[in-house]
């Protein structure tokens, strides 16, 4: 879930930033429930891939000093059995099957 949790937050971060509705490094980090330091990190990141933010101090709020756009995808789909023999490094049913019969357990491979 962790990941899904740091995707809306860039998405917020995002959308608050694009509508100049910030507010102070210090009131946007409370909104979010991180750390300044965090925040910071966070614009880094952003940064990163191309944003150039900045900060109004008339108007207490970052906002974008280009025309960046946030989109992110996610794709997923499942392994073939060619990925995962790549993956696992060789057949993962008869390492299972192998596991199974050693330990003597009542084991389940879901995949």
């Amino acid at each position: 879930m962790q990941l899904f949790e740091t995707i809306d937050r860039a998405q917020r971060i995002h959308r608050m930033i694009q509508k100049s509705a910030t507010g102070t490094p210090a009131e946007f980090a409370e909104r979010l429930h991180i750390s300044r330091r965090s925040l910071y990190y966070l614009l880094d990141e952003l940064k990163d891939f191309g944003a150039e933010i900045a900060y109004d101090r008339t108007k207490c709020t970052f906002y974008y000093a280009n025309n960046f756009e946030l989109e992110l995808i996610i794709k997923v789909s499942p392994l073939t059995s060619k990925e995962k023999s790549y993956i696992y490094g060789g057949n993962i049913e008869l390492y299972f099957e192998r596991a199974r019969r050693l330990h003597r357990a009542d084991l389940s491979l879901r995949m």
